[in-house]
């Protein structure tokens, strides 16, 4: 299929006339004023940046949690509503239903198994040794299976609605459970999940209870087609379903499995960014003004790393491998900035606060170990400010991205298409971008703090002529496999199973049903 440009219409859903979304976060947040009143903010990221764009040609009402006091104000404006919100969100025919999902619960459900034991164990970091049995089914029982029926009761409010049959988009690992249980009172319905995080071998799901693996693979094939950020996840999601789910017929050259009479395809859509979206801010008031700030702190050579503060991106080793580049480089003492920006994360988790004061002291330590009057080795700007980041990624001679292992990575793609200094990326091999930006990158192990030392050198000191070739592979990659082609491939698989659905109810209303005599007795229409 060929590449949509940024500047096409967005795709079409066919024989389909309204969508619904659901997700742990929604696209808008609502923050209450000193008055009382409600202030609605717009959703960052790519997800919602990829999704919100279809409400312009469509009706989409987006199912989300309430993460805020003011969401939990707009449920109650919500109500008087019919049960729905408009979106603040102007030019998009979107709607809003926010679920209330009580605090106790959403701690279990988000805290501790989505954000303690997913998303380690499926970025390959889940201690077993940690593991208390008890709480763990506890919160499983009494937070995540809750949070998920809580979430399919109110998509299912929403598919009866109205009487057309809509298509339903869920979102990433707080949701596995939602689509079989969607499925058990709308069995014709189409539903997709994309998942956004590593999907990983079938050993990782061995470590939870038999009880909670079997549910999130028989909650999972509930849906029509499961997207992955890699072929490779993909493949991992078959073969766990060939294993876990017994009777289950997988095909893996055609991507498929097959359980209890329902078909689910397994397929690989390398998420994007928006290229127009990333040189906008850039280009906007705030991002000129940050640019101007940033460019007081740049030397002669500017490493750059923009992260959340967590375990998985690895922010430790990477500053260790910044510490053992000045120890055996004393040339570059004064000559080179590392620019650091990080955003805090989850800090309710005590590990998250256990990282944060780890990466603050490895600074300080470097920074004193290393420093001058006239020379800071490591200027780090903590907070989440994304128009800072991306208007100082211009100036970065190495953009460091070395986590342990992620999904996709969206920084190792927003960096390349607004740099404007011929910057290297330094990538890991093990994050999904690498798969189709390793080729421009100088690569490293993300757990080999002399080979990431050694990677940052040879990018600061690559010839202009391979800098230039690197640095142009990588931002015309991203162009052309942007934020919106990652849409369009999954909006045309989708069609094909609304083709084929038209398709056979066609068929199935010119059956007629006869007699034992041959007689027609019945139209089944």
């Amino acid at each position: 299929m060929p590449t949509r440009t940024t500047t096409d219409a967005p795709p079409q859903l066919m024989h389909a006339r309204r969508l619904i979304i659901a997700s742990n976060r929604g696209p808008v947040e609502f923050q209450l004023s000193q008055d009382g009143s409600l202030k609605a903010r717009r959703g960052a990221g790519g997800m919602v940046t990829a999704l919100i764009e279809i409400a312009k040609s469509m009706d989409v009402t987006w199912v989300a949690v309430t993460m805020t006091e003011g969401d939990r104000v707009a449920v109650r404006e919500m109500q008087q509503h019919g049960g729905v919100l408009p979106s603040p969100v102007r030019g998009h025919r979107m709607k809003l239903h926010y679920v209330p999902v009580q605090k106790n619960v959403y701690r279990k459900y988000y805290d501790k198994i989505s954000n303690e034991v997913l998303w380690f164990l499926q970025h390959y970091m889940y201690d077993p040794y940690q593991s208390n049995i008890r709480q763990l089914q506890d919160a499983w029982t009494n937070g995540y299976c809750e949070a998920n029926r809580e979430l399919a009761e109110a998509v299912v409010e929403e598919i009866e609605r109205e009487d057309s049959l809509p298509v339903v988009m869920l979102q990433d690992y707080h949701l596995y459970l939602v689509s079989s249980m969607i499925r058990k009172k709308h069995p014709s319905i189409i539903m997709q999940q994309f998942i956004h995080i590593p999907w990983p071998d079938i050993r990782c799901w061995h470590f939870l209870p038999s009880n909670i693996a079997q549910a999130i693979y028989s909650g999972l094939v509930g849906n029509d087609i499961i997207g992955f950020q890699t072929e490779r996840d993909a493949r991992n999601f078959l073969e766990g379903a060939r294993t876990i789910l017994d009777g289950a017929v997988v095909d893996f050259e055609e991507g498929a499995v097959w359980w209890q009479g329902h078909r689910t395809q397994a397929r690989a859509y390398p998420i994007s960014i928006s290229v127009t979206e990333e040189r906008r801010v850039v280009n906007s008031a705030p991002g000129k003004r940050a640019a101007k700030e940033i460019q007081q702190y740049l030397r002669e050579y500017n490493i750059m790393r923009v992260d959340r503060i967590e375990p998985t991106k690895n922010i430790l080793r990477g500053f260790q491998a910044y510490d053992l580049l000045l120890e055996e480089h004393p040339e570059l003492h004064g000559k080179v900035a590392f620019l650091a920006f990080l955003v805090p994360s989850r800090q309710s988790l005590p590990i998250y606060r256990r990282t944060a004061l780890e990466v603050q002291a490895i600074i300080d330590e470097i920074n004193q170990k290393y420093g001058s009057d006239d020379w800071t080795p490591i200027q780090a700007f903590t907070g989440n400010d994304r128009a800072r980041a991306l208007a100082a990624m211009q100036y970065y001679d190495v953009l460091l991205v070395n986590p342990i292992i992620d999904g996709m990575n969206l920084v190792a793609k927003e960096g390349p298409v607004v740099n404007q200094r011929d910057g290297v990326l330094v990538l890991s091999r093990t994050v999904g971008a690498f798969q189709q930006l390793g080729k421009g990158s100088i690569p490293t192990s993300p757990t080999d703090v002399i080979e990431t030392a050694q990677a940052l050198y040879k990018a600061l000191m690559l010839p202009e002529e391979e800098r230039h070739a690197k640095a142009t592979f990588v931002r015309q990659s991203v162009e052309r496999n942007n934020l919106d082609a990652w849409l369009a491939r999954q909006i045309r698989d989708i069609n094909e199973l609304l083709e084929y659905s038209v398709a056979s109810q066609a068929k199935k209303a010119d059956t007629v049903q006869r007699d034992a005599s041959g007689n027609i007795v019945a139209n089944v229409s």
